[in-house]
Order: structure tokens, then sequence, then C-alpha cells
């Protein structure tokens, strides 16, 4: 009976020292997984969706720029009745937002996308048709050209994040007449 009792307490201080260490493990993981790394430091992601930390805050939805009096005349040309032309639209992108988020072309149009990413790591992404400028980090740009389909409303969206960019509401439309 004494040694049935000794048994037990051992087991119970071992499971004790056992509970404790590992609370102590999980604690200094918790510490190492929360620190945020500093702006610019190499990021390895396994996850090429995953966008890197960053100084700002760009998980967070920020307000779409004012638009520029040149996307405001992009926007005109677009909209005006015309013969098929080329149409150059600047967009800029950031978290959660394109600006201008709306843009028009007569069908056959030659269509050229600036995308400006302003703030985080974003793309612009259209599925019918296929068609997708690079994934790009803040202050780089992506140039795609293509030609206007036929008559309808084409959504385009940010694909990075596995479907959280576009969750968010970083989409836009392509009216073509």
């Amino acid at each position: 009976m004494k040694n049935s009792k000794s048994i037990s307490i051992i087991i119970i201080v071992i499971l004790l020292v056992a509970v404790v260490y590992l609370f102590i493990q999980n604690g200094k993981l918790m510490a190492r997984s929360a620190a945020p790394a500093a702006a610019g430091e190499e990021y390895a992601a396994k996850d090429k969706d995953v966008a890197p930390p960053m100084a700002d805050d760009f998980m967070k939805p920020h307000l779409a720029p004012a638009l520029t009096d040149a996307q405001k005349a992009e926007l005109a040309a677009g909209a005006a009745p015309h013969a098929p032309a080329t149409l150059t639209y600047d967009i800029s992108g950031g978290s959660f937002f394109y600006a201008p988020n709306e843009i028009s072309a007569v069908a056959g149009d030659t269509i050229k996308l600036v995308f400006n990413d302003v703030g985080g790591v974003h793309n612009i992404t259209f599925d019918d048709p296929k068609i997708v400028t690079k994934t790009i980090k803040t202050g780089e740009t992506d140039t795609i050209e293509f030609k206007a389909p036929k008559k309808g409303t084409y959504e385009f969206y940010c694909s990075v994040g596995k479907g959280y960019h576009r969750m968010m509401g970083q989409i836009g439309v392509l009216i073509v007449r």
C-alpha cells in the first residue's frame, strides 16, 4: 500500500513537471511567433500568397486615394462613344481597394492597364477572359495589354491571400459596351 502511494506521488510530480515544461515552451514559441519582423527584413513564406510583414499595417482596409486628373481623363475617354481604340488606365491598388475600380471600353478596344501597387502585395485578376498582372509589392508597377472582350461586365479582383483580398472588397469592374 505504501509502495503504491509513493508511485502515485511520483507519477503526479512527473506530470506536474511535464505540464510546467510544456507551458514554458509554449510561451517561448508564442513570444517568438508574435514578434513582428523589422521592416525590410528577409521574409521566407512557404505560401507565395502571404504578404511579408511591413512597417504599416496593410492587413487593415485603407481608403482609396482620390483619382488624379490623368485617371479622370482616362475614365472619360473610355466612357465616351468611340471607334475601337487603345485605352490606357492607370490603376492604383492597395489594402483593399483599386482606384479607379470601374473602367469602361468598347468591344475590340486595346486596353493597357498600368497597375501601381501603393501598399502591400497585390495583383489584378480577370477570370473570363483569364488575364492576370504580376503579383507586386508596394512601389512596384506592372503593365498588361489585352483586347476588350464582347459586350458585358467583367469583374477584376486581387487574387492574393487565396480569396481574402477579394473578400475584403478589392474588386473592380470592366464594363464593355
